[in-house]
């Protein structure tokens, strides 16, 4: 893989800083790189979602429908009840 100097010298000093090695810098950034593309996509999506209201109805039906499940509701005392028996 062929990376500009200014790059290579870059990692080099970070590599230095951290007391890591250059390919450890590389796949820390890679990895953070795709995170970041895969958030962006995420919050992508969702505001193109909110831009469909059929869509985002259909959303919120089913957070609806989900949030029975959810402990939200419960009093403290059944949680520990449940718990501690």
């Amino acid at each position: 893989m062929r990376v500009s100097e200014r790059t290579r010298q870059r990692v080099a000093a970070l590599a230095a800083s951290t007391n890591q090695q250059m390919q450890t810098i590389i796949d820390e950034a890679v990895e953070a790189y795709e995170r970041e593309l895969f958030w962006r996509g995420f919050e992508q999506g969702y505001e193109q979602l909110a831009d469909d209201p059929d869509g985002w109805d259909a959303i919120e039906a089913e957070r609806s429908a989900e949030s029975p499940a959810l402990r939200d509701g419960l009093e403290r005392s059944h949680l520990a009840a449940a718990r501690y028996g």
